[in-house]
């Protein structure tokens, strides 16, 4: 059944204001990305020739166009140049490129930065040659998708203007500076220079972030031909029609509100036509109003309201239904002036501080990635195929929520969300700092980050998928940094207002790194950091326990002590996440320190620090949802991390999207519906232990596992991880393979893994996370079989290079690493007499005495009150001890108590005894 529909034409801009209720509801129209145009008569003309010049014309009765600029442009990375902006400017030596693109290139995979990167950040130029057959009674405008991160424009030598901001869509009128001839030159000029006082992006938000800003004309750039009578064009690149809606059970009321531009010298009357479409083409609701006059140079807001009976509703991944919204201009003669299509979903949302997060009146937990927007080689220069590829791999991860860091992205996008369901959150580039010297931001800088929300919020106010704007990530760094005060309040409230003043039906929220974690030796912190969580609607907080600072045990007690203090804040978790190598491998995640800054970063740690993360993240119904970092590792130019070099290796899934790592298996076993069984560690082939923990991620409930043909049994699975125990290796060549029913679904996996060793030989590199071939070319394992004590190093993580200390031994990594306190190892081994070299190095203690214990084999004491200090003659000296002993149950026990102070051992060899 069509209800009947009401126009208006209104004067002033905005929407008026449906009356919302519940706790932070917010009912939300529709979706849509960039503008998709239907109905061009035949007649309309443009292409992009053989010789990449653009050709275009506009009979008088034609639909707006859209031009790709795409070939045919020259690049030249340069500062200096002068006259380049000049029609007749010579650039025939230039390099040939296409659009979109970067000269940039971040992300090695090696300890080495290759030479083939630049990272170069300046001037670049791009300049092209096209052609438009010159058409009375129409308009042009030049629209670029993304420029990093300061563009001037100029056309035939004209000026049309500066863009600043690397990532929201913007728009030039062109069509005063086109050529009467119809031979055009465009001439850009980007900048992405690191901001610093004095550079042309020294007001332009992101001043610094964990991540690399390419350059260039990184997205789709076009050439839009319009009659002077259209959709505005020039409302911060938005599409010009906008759309909100009031949802009852039976019905829904869409208001919907176009900007009509006249560029015509004359005044002008004109039929609007909005009408609303169902996913299957047939028109829901439909209405026509008469508009005008409408002054030359005008914009008029016109609005209708429409209503929709048994709304079919927009329910994220499960079912996410899109109507479409077509406003079609007509002449009084009957000339189809303009058509626009914006994609329209229905949808509410709500945010409880204390029951998480609702779509459509049920709880959802949002279970979410973040994700950058680079890719190998390509940099931010990716296409709609990458796009489309990474939402799904998200999908297929079992996520329904992604966190598009720490800009705004590429409308294709947002419309791959619509289109799938995933819950976005959407944000800008406002990162660490509003300004230099730690006072509050300045107007300039002020005025930009507005710029950019604007730009955020009217570009994509119209997608059902966003469900949140954010207005900045960890803005209050500094001070934990110890680098100086941070005061970015004021900013805050400012765009929170005008978020909530453009889009009053979404829920503002921001992303936190710090509060209240401000180095107690530093200071006042009411002096050095403004109090922000509760500025914004809801919050979000970025927390590493267990691999930036703390333990994991951590996570739920911080979380915990949040809802306390802002009890009637919606919580979320907005990062966490640990980096994760696929060269580089741990028998025992548990076993040592782990350097968050440098090398090296075992897969097993990731593993590790997500299931115990997610552990605490579930249980709490309070927190509508979680975001990992990062669904990709993505480029920084400031990080020599695990086995690569200007790579942020956080990622579930490699850079270059071909590799989804372990613990991406751990969250689909959690996450999705989807039979998933997956066995861990199969990167790690070469073993050095023969006996060791088979783990699966699987959501069955049992799993069975087979090594070499035969049966180890059974194992339980509980919360996706399914563990046997003490499996023994062949020597040789090994395969493993896992079988399960998931839902009456037969699912297998199999891993290679090989084992060279001996079972009556082996050798623990204590408190390491990797191991180590020594210089007499025996392997060391990782640490291994221990209970108690921890795992350290004599030069702590992130210790500077001209402060690392070595170990005075004949080979000092033997002595590197330790573990501390009263341990004990439990090593299974053959029954026989063995030969159990001990080695220790005093790391910290200064004069003997300060370190005294005992060292027991199989309950035997064999090393009474040893003081290594003593024993090595001074601190950071290496020692040996030799004792030997009779295994008769399959394992040798290693006891180390502590007399006074603390017992510690480097590396401990076990051999047959001769």
């Amino acid at each position: 059944m069509l209800y009947s529909a009401r126009a208006a034409v209104a004067a002033v801009v905005g929407l008026p204001m449906f009356r919302i209720t519940g706790a932070l509801a917010a009912v939300v129209a529709l979706a849509g990305g960039s503008a998709a145009f239907a109905g061009a008569p035949s007649g309309l003309a443009a292409a992009v020739s053989a010789s990449s010049a653009v050709s275009a014309s506009v009979p008088a009765a034609a639909v707006r166009q859209q031009v790709p600029l795409e070939s045919g442009w020259r690049f030249k990375q340069a500062a200096g140049l002068s006259g380049v902006e000049a029609p007749q400017f010579d650039d025939a030596s230039w390099e040939q490129v296409t659009v979109p693109h970067t000269w940039n290139r971040i992300g090695n995979e090696g300890y080495e930065r290759s030479p083939e990167s630049n990272n170069i950040q300046g001037t670049g130029w791009y300049r092209l040659k096209f052609r438009s057959a010159p058409s009375k009674g129409v308009h042009y405008f030049l629209q670029f998708d993304g420029v990093s991160t300061v563009a001037d424009v100029w056309l035939n030598g004209h000026y049309l203007g500066k863009h600043e901001g690397a990532f929201a869509r913007f728009r030039f009128d062109a069509t005063a500076a086109m050529s009467a001839t119809g031979d055009n030159v465009l001439v850009v000029k980007t900048d992405n220079t690191r901001p610093a006082p004095g550079a042309a992006t020294e007001s332009v938000p992101p001043l610094s972030g964990d991540f690399f800003m390419f350059g260039g004309i990184y997205r789709k750039a076009t050439l839009i031909i319009t009659h002077a009578v259209h959709i505005d064009l020039l409302d911060f690149g938005g599409p010009g029609i906008y759309e909100r809606a009031e949802i009852r059970s039976d019905a829904a009321t869409v208001q919907i509100t176009s900007r009509v531009t006249n560029n015509d010298p004359k005044p002008q009357r004109l039929s609007v036509e909005t009408a609303i479409f169902g996913a299957d083409g047939k028109v829901v609701a439909a209405t026509t109003s008469e508009a005008g006059p409408i002054a030359p140079g005008a914009v008029s807001v016109l609005q209708s309201s429409l209503n929709i009976a048994n709304p079919h509703l927009w329910n994220g991944v499960s079912d996410p239904y899109l109507y479409r919204t077509v406003v079609t201009l007509t002449s009084p003669k009957g000339v189809v002036l303009d058509r626009v299509t914006q994609p329209l979903g229905l949808r509410t949302v709500k945010f409880d501080p204390d029951k998480g997060f609702f779509l459509n009146g049920e709880h959802r937990y949002l279970k979410g990635v973040a994700m950058h927007q680079d890719r190998p080689v390509k940099g931010w220069a990716v296409s709609d195929a990458d796009q489309e590829e990474d939402f799904a791999i998200l999908t297929d991860l079992g996520a329904n929520a992604a966190r598009l860091a720490h800009y705004q992205h590429d409308q294709r996008s947002y419309e791959v969300a619509d289109a799938t369901g995933v819950v976005i959150w959407a944000e800008i580039p406002l990162v660490n700092k509003v300004s230099y010297d730690g006072t509050p931001a300045n107007a300039a800088f002020s005025a930009n980050a507005r710029q950019q929300l604007l730009e955020l919020i009217q570009q994509n106010r119209n997608h059902p998928s966003v469900a949140l704007w954010s207005i900045a990530n960890e803005i209050d760094l500094t001070p934990t940094q110890v680098k100086g005060p941070s005061h970015p309040a004021s900013l805050l409230k400012e765009l929170n207002a005008l978020a909530k003043s453009q889009d009053p039906d979404r829920p503002t929220t921001f992303a936190d790194c710090c509060e209240i974690a401000i180095p107690p030796h530093v200071g006042d912190a009411a002096n050095l950091r403004d109090p922000i969580v509760g500025i914004a609607d809801t919050v979000g907080y970025n927390r590493y326990f267990g691999w930036y600072t703390g333990h994991f045990a951590d996570f739920g007690t911080m979380l915990d002590q949040a809802h306390v203090r802002h009890p009637q804040t919606p919580i979320s978790v907005s990062e966490y996440g640990a980096g994760a190598a696929l060269t580089q491998h741990s028998d025992d995640p548990n076993g040592g320190p782990i350097n968050p800054h440098g090398r090296p970063h075992p897969e097993e740690y990731q593993n590790l620090y997500h299931e115990a993360s997610w552990a605490a993240l579930h249980q709490r119904p309070y927190l509508w949802g979680s975001f990992v970092w990062n669904m990709f590792d993505f480029a920084s130019d400031s990080r020599r991390e695990g086995d690569l070099t200007d790579i942020n290796e956080k990622g579930l899934v490699s850079y270059d999207r071909k590799v989804r790592k372990d613990a991406f298996y751990f969250y689909r076993a959690n996450w999705s519906s989807q039979p998933t069984l997956h066995l861990v560690g199969r990167r790690y082939v070469d073993r050095p232990y023969g006996v060791l923990d088979v783990k699966a991620y699987s959501n069955a409930t049992q799993v069975h596992l087979a090594l070499n043909g035969k049966d180890v049994g059974a194992a339980s699975c509980a919360e996706g991880i399914c563990l046997w125990h003490s499996v023994h290796l062949a020597s040789g060549a090994n395969e493993l393979r896992a079988t399960a029913d998931i839902g009456g679904t037969a699912v297998t996996d199999s891993v290679q893994w090989t084992y060279a060793g001996k079972p009556d030989e082996l050798r623990i590199k204590a408190g390491d996370l990797t191991g180590y071939v020594a210089a007499d070319h025996q392997r060391y394992g990782s640490d291994m079989y221990f209970s108690g004590g921890e795992g350290k190093g004599v030069n702590p993580p992130d210790t500077a290079t001209e402060k690392r200390v070595n170990v005075e031994a004949a080979d000092p990594r033997l002595f590197d690493s330790y573990r501390v306190g009263q341990f004990s190892y439990r090593v299974p081994v053959p029954d026989g007499k063995y030969k159990i070299t001990l080695r220790f190095a005093e790391p910290t203690a200064s004069a003997a005495g300060e370190r005294v214990f005992d060292v027991s084999v199989n309950g035997k004491r064999m090393l009474k009150q040893l003081d290594v200090f003593t024993a090595a003659g001074g601190k950071l000296k290496g020692v040996e001890r030799t004792v030997q002993a009779a295994v008769h149950d399959g394992a040798l026990l290693i006891e180390f108590a502590p007399e006074k102070g603390e017992a510690v051992v480097s590396s401990i060899a076990i051999t047959p005894a001769r």
